[in-house]
């Protein structure tokens, strides 16, 4: 499997480029919002069956232009900026062979 880069803000996902979709792949805060989000704009937004369960719309790039773009990013950044931060347990040092 061959994965896209991906965007993260504040260790939290925002976008990618969809590996087979000609498509934007953003998570969304709520399943409420996505389906808002699917109802308001069906040409610009939709999901897969791979989505249906989880809260993220794919973003259509031949609708996408780049001011709904910057808004739909800007938007979602600032949820996240707003979020407390993700707690990580601190990585283990690997271990030296040989030393």
């Amino acid at each position: 499997m061959v994965h896209q880069p991906a965007v993260f803000l504040h260790d939290r996902f925002l976008a990618k480029t969809h590996h087979k979709e000609d498509a934007v792949t953003l998570q969304v805060g709520s399943m409420e919002m996505r389906d808002m989000m699917l109802e308001a704009e069906p040409k610009l937004f939709y999901i897969t069956d791979h989505y249906r369960k989880f809260p993220f719309v794919l973003i259509r790039l031949s609708a996408l232009s780049k001011t709904v773009l910057k808004e739909i990013l800007a938007g979602r950044a600032a949820q996240l900026a707003a979020m407390p931060p993700i707690k990580r347990r601190p990585k283990k040092a690997a271990k030296k062979k040989g030393g």
